[in-house]
Order: C-alpha cells, then structure tokens, then sequence
C-alpha cells in the first residue's frame, strides 16, 4: 500500500524540520515576498522528500513549491510543500506542517505532519484515512456548523481580508480561525473538529495533499483534479458539502 511509503516520507520530513527548528539561530531565512519566507530547511526538506520519491517511484513526476520540478512518465504528480507555515515555524511556532500529495486526474494518496501539534494523517483514496498509524473511524459531522478557518495570502489586498472575515462571521454565522497555515487549518476541517476551511491566493502545494484526505473524510472541495494541477494562487474551499456549495456561489456572486 501506498500509505507505508508516503507515511515513511512524511515522517522523515518532519523529523528533519522540527530538528532542524530547534536550532532557530542556524537557520538561513530569505525573503520571497511581503511576509513570505523560505528558509534552507525548507529547501532541504524538499530535497530530501524529492530524493525518496526519485528512488521508489521514479517514473513520477514531482512539483514543489521551493521549486523542484519534473516530468515523469507514469501520468503522477507528487506535490510537496516542505513547510507550509514557514512565517511559524521561523518564529519557533508550532502551526506548520509538512504536506505531500500524489494525483494524476485523480487524488491517488497523501500525508500531512504536523510534528510539533504531534499529528500524522495519511490516505490512499478509496481506503480511508490513518492517524499517527491508526484507522480512523468514519466520522459524523455536527448538525449544527459552527466553526471555520481561513487564511489570505499576505500578498492580497486587506480589502479580501474583511470581506471573507464578514462573510464567515455575518453569512454563514460561523466562527472565524486562523492559524497562518492552510495544512494546520484544513487538518480540523479533515477531523470534524471544525467545519469549512475558505484559503484566499493558495497554491497546488498549499492544498493538494490536504485535498486528497479530506476526500477520504467525506468533505467536498472545489479542486477539479481533472481540469489539471492550477499553474497559479486560486480560492480553495473545503468541508461540510452543505456549506461548501454555498461558500462557492457567494464567491462566485463576488466575482460577477
């Protein structure tokens, strides 16, 4: 099974960056952008996922936000985001995660660590979802929604901020979380802790492994993986279906 592997991977990745953050004063930070970092851990850590994705599937392709990129042959993509929360964990913070995700037109497997908030959650689609090495059960979503987490990329204008602040507190009438990581802030939309996520500006690599096992726990969310991996930032939305499908005609009323 696919999980062996990909948990392996994510495993090693999270090791090596939470080793790696608790040396905060060796670290090597560049900025990519308004409040937008990269860091050598990032980059290390992308190398070493891509190295044992190069070594038991080499006929894959890989794409990864720190910029390792390669076709394959076999029609998969590997998705990496070494650490999504850089601006965190750069701070000694513990919301930020390593998030892995292989699709091709469809979601195939992913894994999420986040290693300081001491969770693993793997799934292979159609085989469910494991956490820290254990099955989870199906879970039942609250009658009654309360809760939603959001983010906004820092390169957006803080006009996006207050609308969706708004729309999340005055439409839908839930609680507004932020947690400055799309991984981190989808990881309770996955466990029913929580019960929309709405990320303004994402990337593939911010979402796709988060994607795929949401999926697995019966959440809906509005990336098409036949339409083909997004070439640039896109709103992502994701959770109870109800809500979803909601969320996205309000934003799509926004947009017209």
């Amino acid at each position: 099974m696919l999980v062996h592997e990909i948990s392996e991977l994510a495993a090693q990745a999270g090791n090596l960056a939470l080793s790696r953050q608790k040396a905060l004063s060796e670290l090597s930070v560049t900025a990519k952008g308004h409040l937008d970092f990269v860091t050598d851990v990032d980059r290390a850590v992308e190398e070493m996922i891509a190295a044992g994705i190069g070594r038991l599937f080499p006929d894959d392709g890989i794409l990864g936000e720190e910029g390792r990129s390669l076709s394959g042959i076999s029609g998969r993509t590997w998705i990496i985001d070494p650490i999504d929360g850089t601006h965190n964990f750069v701070r000694g913070g513990s919301s930020w995660a390593v998030s892995i995700g292989l699709a091709s037109d469809r979601p195939v497997a992913a894994a999420l660590n986040a290693p300081v908030e001491g969770t693993m959650l793997v799934a292979e689609a159609g085989k469910g979802i494991w956490r820290n090495g254990e099955k989870l059960p199906a879970h039942r979503r609250p009658a009654e929604p309360s809760i939603a987490y959001t983010g906004v990329s820092t390169w957006m204008s803080t006009d996006n901020d207050r609308w969706l602040s708004g729309f999340v507190r005055d439409e839908l009438g839930l609680a507004d979380r932020r947690t400055g990581s799309a991984v981190t802030g989808l990881i309770p939309v996955i466990l029913g802790e929580a019960d929309l996520y709405i990320g303004f500006g994402e990337h593939i690599w911010d979402v796709a492994g988060a994607a795929i096992i949401a999926a697995e726990a019966g959440c809906a969310h509005s990336l098409d993986w036949s339409a083909g991996l997004p070439q640039g930032p896109f709103t992502f939305v994701c959770g109870e279906p109800a809500l979803v499908e909601r969320t996205s005609r309000a934003l799509e009323m926004r947009r017209t």
